[in-house]
């Protein structure tokens, strides 16, 4: 594989492997194209634990790992290293799947390609950014939206993982017969794993990242509401920035509901999918923001516990409801309500039975419409297209 020319590449503005929903997209996306069209070639961020260049039978992973903290200078490194490795394999390259305008605007800008381009938008930073960095400039965003519209209107095809993006690229201008849903995925457990030594009898569970659109406040304000069931713990599998993941555990001993938390922090995603088969509910706080309601997403974690049978309890917003109905297969509440929140939580722990059927519901819907395998033969038929 070393000396064979990819035909194959994909590219993200992202750690791979990690623990969070987005490696998991990374993994399954990439493993259709690459076997579709091996040999690959994947390019990724790293970490010092990580290898920059790793061989695996027709797949090449090469890995950036940044030294610097700020994150623009990052895009910039990480468009460089791309634009090396696009200029290399060219000639060979047959379809370049990118997940980031930081590393799709070396492909569209790359001169006599003749190979395809499919950009898969999950995010578009200049919708997130502003969330995570409130300084940052109106130019440097203006900047930002010329670079994510030069890859949306020159790529060959754009891929996203709900109705509600679609919807607002359509909006930019670009047209919809060139733009594809597949949802995000997950695979029904043939068995349920263990339950976690040392996991609290009862436990609600939120999993994934921390941004703040993803309403973590929120959640731990409905714990403040649901102080009288004295055994019922919080368990948070989650990744993020230090500073973030430091505030929020400060928030919680602030609101004086730390003793009732857990925190598991990086975990891989088995073990993550052992702390989830046993929740009694599966939590989806998310907040009303230009990056949930205007942008849009697809929680990977709703569609997962909804693959475990676990109840779901999650804001009542139009991603959402593109994936579960209410009180059919999960429960919505209006999001940043911190006492509605508690209030579902509390109906469904004292209702095992609707808790129960909801579960069993969402199940059903995953495996009729919402499995990897799915999702998969989706993106294959874009490929052949092409």
């Amino acid at each position: 594989m070393e000396n064979t020319p990819p035909r194959s590449l994909y590219v993200a503005f992202d750690t791979f492997p990690a623990p969070k929903g987005a490696a998991v997209h990374i993994r399954e996306f990439s493993q259709t194209l690459f076997g579709m069209m091996p040999p690959g070639l994947l390019l990724t961020l790293g970490t010092s634990e990580l290898p920059s260049w790793q061989l695996e039978e027709d797949l090449q992973i090469r890995r950036l790992v940044s030294q610097t903290d700020n994150f623009l200078q990052r895009t910039i490194e990480f468009s460089k290293f791309v634009g090396r490795h696009v200029e290399t394999v060219k000639e060979s390259l047959q379809i370049a799947h990118f997940r980031d305008p930081w590393g799709g605007l070396p492909i569209v800008r790359c001169e006599s390609r003749k190979f395809k381009t499919v950009f898969e938008v999950n995010a578009l930073p200049s919708i997130e950014l502003p969330a995570k960095y409130p300084g940052v400039s109106h130019s440097t965003l203006d900047k930002i939206r010329n670079i994510e519209l030069e890859c949306l209107e020159k790529a060959d095809i754009i891929v996203c993982p709900s109705q509600t993006i679609k919807n607002f690229l359509e909006s930019l201008g670009i047209d919809a017969g060139r733009v594809e849903v597949i949802s995000n995925g997950a695979d029904v457990p043939v068995e349920m794993p263990e339950k976690p030594e040392g996991a609290p009898d009862r436990y609600l569970f939120y999993f994934g990242a921390v941004q703040p659109w993803q309403g973590l406040e929120v959640l731990f304000k409905a714990m403040q509401f649901l102080q009288d069931f004295s055994n019922l713990a919080l368990v948070l599998c989650v990744s993020g920035s230090k500073p973030r993941l430091k505030y929020l555990q400060k928030l919680a001993e602030r609101m004086g509901i730390n003793e009732r938390l857990v925190w598991n922090l990086r975990f891989k995603q088995p073990e993550v999918h052992r702390w989830l088969a046993h929740a009694a509910i599966s939590v989806a706080p998310l907040v009303e923001c230009s990056r949930n309601l205007v942008q849009g997403c697809c929680p990977l974690k709703i569609v997962e516990s909804m693959a475990y049978a676990i109840p779901v309890v999650a804001s009542d917003i139009p991603v959402v409801r593109e994936l579960i109905s209410h009180q059919q297969e999960g429960w919505l509440v209006r999001p940043d309500r911190p006492a509605e929140l508690a209030r579902a939580i509390r109906v469904l722990l004292n209702n095992q039975q609707q808790a129960r059927q909801l579960g069993i519901a969402a199940q059903k819907l995953v495996a009729e419409r919402l499995t990897w395998q799915a999702s998969r033969q989706r993106l294959q038929q874009i490929y052949a297209k092409l």
